[in-house]
């Protein structure tokens, strides 16, 4: 089964732009809820993994030793994204402290929010010319 990158790289690009708006309290001020953050996760961590694989699929791997290759690269992946994680906790560990914090993260998510937008303008565009 081949999944479209472009479709999913898309997906990938509404994920940000949800989080950049959960992060701002925009679903509860707009629809006075709050969404479950355990199925986002689990619903948005599905597509990133149909992203990883679709991107996977682009490379061609030979058949004589693919499974210990996929189990090294995605040890890999999960290893890093650990190691980003807890640089990522300690620096909003520090930053949260700051006087400045709530003002600044505001525009961080403001701008992540337009970045998640340019990804899945990017992407669309990508799926339609392609």
């Amino acid at each position: 089964m081949n999944v479209n990158a472009y479709l999913i790289d898309a997906i990938i690009g509404l994920s940000v732009v949800y989080k950049a708006l959960d992060n701002l309290g925009a679903f509860q001020r707009w629809f006075g809820i709050q969404p479950d953050t355990k199925a986002a996760t689990l619903i948005f961590g599905l597509v990133h993994g149909f992203g990883l694989a679709a991107k996977i699929q682009e490379y061609e791997i030979a058949r004589e030793g693919l499974l210990p290759n996929l189990l090294a690269f995605n040890a890999g992946v999960e290893i890093g994204q650990l190691l980003a994680l807890c640089i990522i906790l300690i620096a909003m560990g520090y930053w949260r402290r700051t006087a400045g914090f709530l003002k600044h993260a505001y525009t961080a998510n403001v701008a992540m929010m337009s970045a998640g937008f340019m990804l899945i303008g990017y992407q669309l565009t990508g799926f339609f010319i392609s």
